[in-house]
């Protein structure tokens, strides 16, 4: 049979729709990443002349342009960007060191800390003052005292200077986004030369008491291309738990699982080879398994993994690095005395730079609900068959089913292909996003394949009007196999059921009208053949994510029916919306006004504090 031109432009218009479609939404993402990057590099800017106003003196300058850059993040819905956080934290110094307002500046830190907790001060603006200022705030975040740097230990404070103890230790894993000053120098915080060494010790004892459920104390970052001796412990039977560490190499997709085993003081010990420490950012999680206790512990998850800045001349961690952590200092602190006064906001930029990196892989998240829609066409091979008309062809003209003389045989097709429709459509598909590569869902496929009536004649026939249509429903599963960017390939499997499943399109082999030219019954229209109840398949296609929520599908596909034996070949395009709810309502609920400071609840994060200046 000679396929129609027919079947290939509607296919066409499908692929050049999904190719125009995929280019509008990567130009969609490229713009939205260019405004946001556009709003950050601002708000820095603002934040370095403010930094120079407080050094200056000029407090209500300094003071105008933070709320400018507050205005500004708002106005972008970047009010919980970590550069937020920062500018918070310069608003508090403006507060305490300018106007003496100890009220306000707590305020401002809490506002820091709730974007942030692992924040600091920037060392340039830190005063005894502020640091208790941020204790306060902190505390009031339920976090414990802040490490100080080596400026604020030095300053007179007129009392020593608190040390925490082990247990209170700042030093467990610290995420890249938390835009710590720490390690950072000139030149947007990476050091020349190689790391900085540190004799390794045996390793040290448990900790007395453990502060954390699961307590695993690493460095604020890493230097390139070395072993990370990670050492984690639980509260809760610590000689009975079992952890493993999933880490994932730089440019990599997956995480790789690396089992944690018992060393010889009782940690659970895992070792990250130094070929895997490469790029700006090591990503990990960890999860422990504590007996009797239903869920996991977790340090980070692999949709939200901790991310552990790698930087030319840090410390790397080994047993020494332990020690130092233990004792509530980060190994950072013995790499650098003098901290460029510039270095917090550029690091905040070099950080901005890698989670952009991150976030152009905005697949499906795990979990998610999705409804995909699409259309396509396809050809079927089937063996001789009646059609669905059933006609039968009359031997004689007078010999009509009134006269109840005998009929001749059946109108049979011969094996071969044939059109699968004219029209198909599924709609829609409900499915729900297992893993990050497996999905299941239902397809509900509706095939639409209209007749030519012409030549039909049922007052000499016994025949009936064809089916127009197939609906079936078509559990599915979907599983990706490669994963380039944004690109998935993926391969599928489904079985259906309906009255049909799908159809095949048979043309008229003649024109009855045409008087020179004798016509065989049921020649002289068009008819179908009908596949079903019930089929089977598999198939191959692509997907490329727009965003996490929106992503453009093509597949081809083919189908085997067993009652009768019908094979389909068919290519389906469309686009699929995918959403994950949030089922988890227990977190606490929006702090309150209390004595000495204020927290602002979420809902009003938006609104200008009281202490906003007046235009």
């Amino acid at each position: 049979m000679k396929m129609s031109r027919h079947f290939f432009s509607p296919l066409v218009v499908v692929l050049s729709v999904l190719a125009l479609s995929s280019e509008a939404g990567v130009a969609m993402a490229a713009g939205k990443a260019a405004k946001t990057q556009a709003t950050v590099t601002k708000v820095v800017e603002i934040n370095k002349q403010a930094l120079a106003d407080i050094q200056a003196g000029k407090f209500d300058s300094a003071r105008d342009a933070l709320w400018g850059a507050v205005a500004v993040l708002t106005d972008a819905n970047m009010a919980d960007h970590e550069i937020a956080a920062r500018t918070h934290v310069h608003l508090a110094a403006v507060y305490m060191t300018g106007f003496n307002d100890k009220n306000k500046a707590i305020r401002q830190l809490v506002m820091a800390l709730k974007i942030n907790p692992n924040i600091k001060i920037t060392p340039q603006v830190e005063t005894p003052a502020l640091d208790e200022a941020f204790d306060a705030a902190r505390s009031q975040a339920s976090l414990p005292p802040a490490a100080r740097t080596s400026a604020a230990a030095g300053a007179p404070t007129g009392k020593a200077p608190a040390v925490p103890p082990a247990v209170q230790s700042s030093g467990t894993s610290a995420p890249l986004s938390s835009g710590s000053s720490a390690g950072a120098t000139a030149g947007g915080g990476r050091r020349s030369g190689g790391s900085k060494k540190l004799a390794d010790v045996e390793e040290p004892a448990l900790p007395d008491k453990v502060p954390e459920p699961f307590y695993c104390p690493l460095p604020s970052e890493v230097p390139p291309k070395e072993d990370i001796l990670v050492r984690c412990i639980t509260q809760k039977q610590p000689k009975r738990s079992s952890a493993t560490l999933f880490y994932r190499e730089s440019g990599g997709e997956d995480f790789t699982p690396l089992p944690m085993t018992r060393s010889p003081q009782g940690w659970l010990a895992a070792t990250v080879p130094a070929a895997a420490v490469t790029g700006n950012a090591f990503q990990y999680y960890l999860e422990a398994k504590v007996p009797g206790v239903k869920e996991p512990l977790t340090v980070g998850s692999a949709d939200a993994p901790d991310l552990m800045p790698i930087v030319d001349g840090a410390a790397p961690m080994n047993n020494s690095a332990l020690v130092l952590l233990l004792q509530g200092k980060d190994t950072v602190a013995k790499a650098a005395p003098v901290v460029d006064d510039q270095a917090p906001l550029e690091e905040i930029n070099r950080q901005y730079q890698i989670d952009e990196e991150l976030r152009k892989y905005h697949r499906r998240l795990p979990g998610s609900f999705f409804i995909a829609l699409g259309g396509g066409m396809g050809v079927t091979y089937h063996g001789k068959v009646n059609p669905d008309s059933h006609e039968i062809t009359q031997l004689d003209p007078n010999d009509i089913p009134a006269n109840g003389g005998p009929h001749g045989p059946a109108v049979v097709i011969t094996s071969g292909y044939s059109l699968a429709s004219l029209f198909q459509l599924i709609f829609p598909e409900i499915g729900y996003q297992v893993t990050d590569k497996l999905a299941v869902s239902l397809q509900i496929r509706f095939q639409y394949t209209p007749t030519d009536s012409q030549g039909w004649n049922t007052s000499l026939t016994k025949a009936t009007s064809p089916p127009t249509y197939a609906l079936a429903f078509f559990p599915r599963v979907q599983y990706a196999f490669l994963t380039l960017g944004n690109f998935q390939s993926f391969a599928s499997g489904v079985v259906g059921v309906g009255q049909r499943t799908f159809l095949g399109y048979v043309p008229k082999t003649c024109d009855p009208t045409n008087a020179s030219i004798q016509c065989t019954t049921g020649t002289g229209h068009s008819d179908t053949i009908s596949a079903g109840p019930v089929a089977a398949g598999a198939g191959v296609g692509v997907m490329y994510h727009l965003s996490r929520n929106v992503a453009l599908w093509l597949e081809g596909r083919g189908m085997l029916s067993f009652a009768p034996y019908m094979v389909l070949a068919e290519v389906n395009g469309g686009v699929a919306f995918a959403y994950k709810f949030d089922f988890d309502r227990s977190a606490a609920p929006p702090p309150q006004e209390t004595v000495g400071g204020w927290e602002r609840p979420p809902e009003e994060r938006e609104a200008p504090p009281a202490d906003a200046p007046s235009e």
